[in-house]
C-alpha cells in the first residue's frame, strides 16, 4: 500500500510541476544575482533511495523531483532561499541555503500524522478514519538485534501487549498476552493474521520480512474475525517490492550469548568448608574434584543470521524474493535453533489496472532441540567434589537421589524436532466499476513435525529403563478460501466503505507415535524403535481429527465532514466444533470517532495539531480452547477382557455428549483518545476498557449416573479484565542534524473471576500448580476462584523463622491449633500492576543510538529454587545453593509466603548502535549501515532468584522453577547494506 502511494506521489509531483511551471503561471521563478545550483540525495531513515521527493525553493514556483536513483538537481536556487523537501507519508523539511551547494537529506515517516495507513482486517485505513483501538507499529521502531519472529520484534513496545520470555531456551514460545488473561483452559494468544491470511503461524514468515504489524486491541476493532478473536488479533504486513526500482539487499549479524545470572550453588571449596566447620566425615564423598556443573553444561552461544532480499518491477508488475537463514546456539550444550525462510511475492495489474494479481509462496524449515531442563535439577544438587570423568577416561556417574552426570546426558542422549511449514496464497482483486472492488483469497497450507527422542542406556536418563527411544510425527494441513466484494463511495462531505465477504476453512490433522525402551545396543538410537525389548501397553498411538469454518461478514465505514466517524461490523461463524444447539455465532460490534480538531472551535487553538475522540463496543469469540470433537460421546480404551482364550481390549464411554458445547464469548467497551501537539512534537493516546469474557470453558465433574463418564467440558465460567493504557511519543531535540525522539508506554490491567459454576456444573474453587519438594508431600501453588484473578498464589502464611530456624507460619486461618491444609490462604499475585516500557532514540548526523527499557511493577514471583535447593538439610550427599548456609532455615522446605517474592523488575533489554554511510559515489551502493547491538544488558530488582521474568501462561504463572533455563546477554554485530 505504501509503495503504491509513494508511486502515485511521483506522478503527481510531476504533474504539479508541469502545472506550476507552464506561462502563465501566477508567479515566476527568479534567478536573481547570487543563484547557484544545488543537488543531493534523499533517503529515509533506513538508508533507502526515494524517487519522487519534491524539492521547491519557499515562496516560489521553481522546483524539481528526485529521479529513480534518489538524486536531484535544482537551479536557479538564491544564495539566502528556503529548500522545501516533501514526500507523501513523510515529514516535510525545510533547509536554509546559506553557501550550500549539496544537501543531502533524510526523511522521516510521519508516523503519528493522520495520513499514515494502518492494517485492519480485510484491507486497510487511514489512521484519522480508524475508530477501534488500533496500535501500529513500523520497521523502524521494532526491537533490534537476534530476533525469531515478528513477537520478538514487538515485546514491550505496545501497551496492553504483555510478551514474557519465561526461559532462555531458545526454540521456546513467548506467553502472549493482550488486555489480560482471558481463558482457563483456551488459548490467551491473539490471532495472526499475515497479508490478510488469516490463522498462520509467527513462524511463517521472517522478522527481516515484516514492513508493519497491526495490534487490534478491541472488540470492535477484532469482531470482524469472530469466532478466534476474543484475545485479539495481530496483523503483520509483510514488505513488497516496488515498481520501477530494482533492489538487492542483505542484512547479516554474529552474536554471542552469555549467561546472564548463573544458579548460586556451593563450590568445592565452599562445601569442604562446610564440611569442616560441622566436623562431618567426607571420607567416599570428596573424590578431589572441583567442578562447576553449572559451566560445564553451558556455554557461550553462536549466532549467525543471514538475510537476502530481490525485489523490483515494471510499471505493471513488482516482485520481492527473499532468503533468510538464522543458525542460534542457546547457552546450554543440548539446545539450539537453526531456521530457514524462503519467501517470493509477485504482483501482476492487468486489464488496464484494474485487476491486481498476488502470488505468496512460503517455505519455513526449522530444526531444533529443547533443552532437557531435568540436567538443571542435576546440577544443582550433584556434589562439587565430583568429576565429570574418572582419572582413567570414562564418565563419572552418581546414582544418588535427584543426581547423575548432566554433561554425560547432554552428550549422548537426543530431543530433536524437524517442523516445516508450507504455503501458498493467492489473491486477486477485481475493480468492477469505478469504487466497487470484489476480491479472492484463496490459501494451501500444510506443517509438520517430525521428533526423535533417546536417552542413551549408560546416561541418567535413560539407565532405568535400559536405553528409551521415541519417535513421533504430526502433519496439519489448511485449506481456506475467501470471497469479498467492498463499494468505495465519496461524495460531497460523505465518505463510505462497504465491505463483505465469504470465508470457508478447512483443518485436518493427523499424528502417530511409538516408543520403546530396553535396548541391547545404543548405536541405533532412535531411528530403530524394534530393536527396543519392552513394548508396554499403550507405546504405539495415532490419532486424527478435522474441523471446518464457514462465515459470513459485513463491515460499514461512514465518514461524515471529515469529523464523524462510524465503523459497524457484523461476522456470522459456523464451526463443526461447537455442539448441535449452537454451531453457529454471531459477533456484532460498533465504534464512533469525533475529529475534534477539525471543528471550527478549535481553529483559534494551536496547542493541538491532532485531537480525536473514540469510543466502541463489540462481542468477539474465542474457539482455540476447544479441540474438534469435544461436543460428542466418545468412546476409549478401558483394560481388558478374556473371551474364547484371548485377551481383547475394551471399550468403555470416554467423553459425555454435550450438545450445548460452544465458545467461550468476550464483550468489550473502549474508550480513547489521540492527540497531538506543539507541532506534533508530543504525541500519544489514552484508552480505558473493560471487557467481559463469558462461557469459559472448563472441564468438570459430574455424577455417574446420570453421565456415563466423570469428567465433562462445558461452558460456565465469567471473567473480567479492565484497565487504563498509555502512549507518548516526544521529540526532545529537533534540529537538522540532531534528533532525540522519546516513547513511553504504560498500562494496567486488572483481572477477576466473577463466576465459576452454575445450577449444572459446580465447582468452589480450581486449585492447580505443583509445589512438589524433595522429601516432602506434593502441594498446589495457585486457585482460581470467584473474586480472585488467574495466578493468585494459595498455600500457608509465613512470617519468618524463629531462633531455631523453624517457620514461624499462621495456623489459626481455620479456627484451630495445628497446621493443617484448611490453614492454607492467599498469598500473593503472579499479575502485575503496570507494566511500561522507554524507547530512547538519538540520531545525530550518520550516527544512531537507541535504548529500550521495559519492566513490570507489583506482580509477585514464587522463588522455587530458593524452596528446592536453599537448604542445609541435603548436605552433604547433596550440593545447595550459598543462600543455604546464610538464610538459618533448620526446618523440612514448605511451600508458604517465605518464598513469595516481589517481581518488579527494570530491565535495559535492548540497546544499538549504528551508523549510515554516505554512498552517493560507491558505485550503485543505496545503503550501508553497520551496527552494534545488546540485548538484556542489565536488570534492576529485589527478587533474589535468576530472574524475576518467569512463565506467565496457564493457571499457574509466576514461577521460577527447578528446573528454571537462565536467560542469555547477547551482544551482535551486524550489517545491512542495499544496491
Amino acid at each position: 500500500m505504501k509503495n503504491n502511494v509513494k508511486t502515485r506521489f511521483r506522478v503527481y509531483g510531476i504533474f504539479m510541476l508541469f502545472i506550476l511551471l507552464q506561462p502563465g503561471a501566477a508567479l515566476e521563478v527568479q534567478a536573481g544575482q547570487g543563484s547557484k545550483t544545488l543537488s543531493g540525495t534523499i533517503t529515509n531513515t533506513q538508508g533507502e533511495l526515494l524517487p519522487g521527493v519534491t524539492i521547491v525553493v519557499k515562496g516560489s514556483l521553481n522546483g524539481t523531483i528526485t529521479g529513480a536513483d534518489g538524486r536531484y538537481s535544482l537551479s536557479n536556487v538564491p544564495e539566502d532561499g528556503i529548500v522545501v523537501f516533501s514526500f507523501v507519508g513523510m515529514k516535510t523539511v525545510e533547509v536554509p541555503v546559506a553557501g550550500k551547494t549539496v544537501i543531502d537529506i533524510q526523511l522521516e515517516e510521519q508516523t503519528i500524522g493522520l495520513e499514515e495507513v494502518v492494517a485492519i482486517g480485510y484491507g486497510t485505513q487511514q489512521k484519522r478514519e480508524v475508530s477501534g483501538s488500533v496500535t501500529n507499529v513500523s520497521g523502524k521502531n521494532f526491537n533490534k538485534g537476534v530476533n525469531r519472529t515478528a513477537v520478538d520484534l514487538l515485546q514491550g513496545k505496545v501497551p496492553g501487549l504483555v510478551i514474557t520470555q519465561g526461559s532462555g531456551d531458545v526454540s521456546s514460545d513467548q506467553t502472549i498476552r493482550l488486555r489480560g488473561t482471558s481463558s482457563l483452559t483456551g488459548s490467551s494468544t491473539p490471532f495472526v493474521v499475515i497479508d490478510g491470511v488469516p490463522g498462520l503461524s509467527m513462524n511463517a514468515v521472517s522478522p527481516q520480512d515484516i514492513e508493519s504489524v497491526s495490534i487490534l486491541k478491541d472488540a470492535s476493532a477484532a469482531a470482524i474475525y469472530g469466532s478466534r478473536s476474543a484475545s485479539g488479533v495481530i496483523m503483520v504486513t509483510t514488505k513488497k517490492g516496488r515498481q520501477d526500482q530494482s533492489i538487492v539487499e542483505y542484512n547479516g549479524y554474529v552474536a554471542t550469548d552469555f549467561v546472564s545470572n548463573k544458579p548460586d550453588v556451593l563450590t568445592a571449596s565452599e562445601w569442604r568448608a562446610y564440611c569442616a566447620e560441622n566436623s562431618i566425615d567426607t571420607e567416599g564423598l570428596d573424590l578431589g574434584a572441583d567442578t562447576d556443573w553449572f559451566d560445564e553444561i553451558m556455554r557461550v552461544g553462536i549466532t549467525h543470521n543471514h538475510d537476502l532480499s530481490l525485489s523490483g518491477g515494471g510499471t505493471s508488475n513488482s516482485y520481492r524474493a527473499s532468503v533468510s537463514y538464522q543458525d542460534r546456539q542457546g547457552i546450554v550444550r543440548d539446545n539450539y535453533l537453526k531456521r530457514l525462510n524462503v519467501r517470493l511475492t509477485f504482483n501482476q495489474k492487468a486489464l488496464e489496472g484494474r485487476l491486481d494479481l498476488t502470488l505468496t509462496g512460503a517455505i519455513t524449515q526449522r530444526d531444533y532441540s529443547p533443552s532437557n531442563t531435568n540436567n538443571f535439577v542435576l546440577a544443582y544438587n550433584i556434589l562439587p567434589v565430583y568429576p565429570v570423568k574418572n582419572a582413567d577416561g570414562s564418565w563419572f556417574d552418581s546414582e544418588e537421589y535427584d543426581q547423575g552426570n548432566p554433561v554425560r546426558n547432554i552428550e549422548y542422549n537426543k530431543h530433536l524436532h524437524k517442523n516445516n511449514l508450507y504455503y501458498l496464497n493467492g489473491k486477486a482483486e477485481l475493480e468492477l466499476v469505478k469504487g466497487l472492488t470484489a476480491g479472492l483469497n484463496v490459501l494451501k497450507e500444510r506443517q509438520n513435525d517430525d521428533y526423535g527422542e533417546y536417552n542413551n542406556s549408560e546416561t541418567e536418563a535413560g539407565r532405568n529403563d535400559n536405553g528409551y527411544a521415541k519417535r513421533e510425527a504430526w502433519t496439519s494441513d489448511k485449506k481456506l478460501l475467501e470471497a469479498t466484494v467492498n463499494y468505495r463511495l465519496e461524495t460531497g462531505i460523505h465518505k463510505m466503505n462497504l465491505l463483505g465477504g465469504y470465508s470457508y476453512e478447512e483443518n485436518h490433522y493427523q499424528s502417530a507415535g511409538a516408543q520403546n525402551r530396553q535396548f541391547a545396543t545404543d548405536f541405533f538410537g532412535y531411528n530403530n524403535l524394534g530393536a527396543g525389548e519392552n513394548l508396554l501397553s499403550g507405546d504405539v498411538w495415532s490419532s486424527a481429527n478435522m474441523s471446518k469454518l464457514i462465515s459470513y461478514f459485513g463491515r460499514i465505514n461512514y465518514t461524515l465532514n471529515k469529523r464523524y466517524i462510524l465503523t459497524a461490523t457484523l461476522r456470522r461463524d459456523g464451526s463443526s466444533k461447537f455442539g448441535k444447539n449452537h454451531k453457529w455465532g454471531t459477533f456484532p460490534s460498533v465504534s464512533a470517532a469525533w475529529q475534534i480538531i477539525d471543528e471550527p472551535f478549535m481553529e483559534g487553538i494551536k496547542l493541538f495539531d491532532e485531537l480525536k475522540l473514540r469510543a466502541g463496543y463489540g462481542v468477539s469469540g474465542n474457539q482455540d480452547g476447544l479441540d474438534p470433537y469435544q461436543s460428542l460421546e466418545l468412546y476409549g480404551t478401558s483394560g481388558q477382557y478374556y473371551d474364547s482364550g484371548q485377551w481383547y481390549t475394551a471399550y468403555q464411554i470416554s467423553q459425555n455428549a454435550n450438545p450445548d458445547l460452544k465458545w467461550e464469548e468476550t464483550s468489550m467497551f473502549n474508550v480513547g483518545i489521540d492527540f497531538s501537539l506543539l507541532e506534533r512534537r508530543i504525541s500519544g493516546s489514552v484508552e480505558y476498557y473493560y471487557k467481559k469474557t463469558s462461557d469459559l470453558l472448563y472441564t468438570y465433574q459430574v455424577p455417574v449416573p446420570p453421565y456415563l463418564y466423570s469428567e465433562m467440558i462445558a461452558n460456565v465460567g465469567d471473567m473480567t479484565n479492565k484497565g487504563f493504557e498509555l502512549m507518548l511519543t516526544g521529540d526532545v531535540i529537533r534540529k537538522e542534524d540532531l534528533r532525540w525522539t522519546l516513547s513511553l508506554n504504560m498500562s494496567h490491567n486488572k483481572n477477576k473471576i466473577t463466576r465459576l459454576s452454575d445450577a449444572d456444573f459446580a465447582t468452589e474453587s480450581i486449585k492447580t500448580g505443583d509445589a512438589w519438594i524433595r522429601g516432602g508431600s506434593s502441594n498446589t501453588t495457585h486457585i482460581v476462584e470467584e473474586g480472585k484473578e488467574v495466578g493468585t498464589f494459595y498455600g500457608w502464611k509465613c512470617y519468618g523463622l524463629d531462633a531455631d530456624g523453624k517457620y514461624i507460619m499462621d495456623e489459626m486461618v481455620d479456627g484451630e491449633e495445628g497446621l493443617s491444609e484448611e490453614d492454607r490462604t492467599y498469598i500473593g499475585s503472579a499479575q502485575p500492576d503496570l507494566t511500561y516500557g522507554l524507547n530512547s532514540i538519538v540520531t545525530w548526523k550518520s550516527f544512531e543510538f537507541s535504548f529500550f527499557l521495559r519492566g513490570v511493577h507489583g506482580n509477585d514471583v514464587l522463588n522455587f529454587s530458593k524452596m528446592s535447593y536453599a537448604t542445609a538439610q541435603w548436605l552433604p550427599g547433596a550440593n545447595v545453593l550459598h543462600e543455604a548456609l546464610t538464610s538459618g532455615l533448620n526446618d523440612n522446605p514448605k511451600y508458604c509466603s517465605y518464598y513469595i517474592e516481589k517481581g518488579s523488575f527494570l530491565r535495559m533489554d535492548n540497546a544499538s548502535l549504528a551508523y549510515n554511510f554516505n554512498t552517493k559515489n560507491w558505485w550503485g551502493i543505496r545503503k550501508l549501515r553497520v551496527y552494534l547491538t545488546a540485548q538484556n544488558l542489565f536488570t534492576i530488582t529485589n527478587y533474589s532468584g535468576l530472574d524475576p521474568e518467569v512463565d506467565m501462561s496457564g493457571l499457574d504463572p509466576g514461577v521460577e522453577g527447578r528446573e528454571y533455563y537462565p536467560k542469555a546477554r547477547t551482544f551482535s554485530l551486524g550489517v545491512n547494506v542495499s544496491f
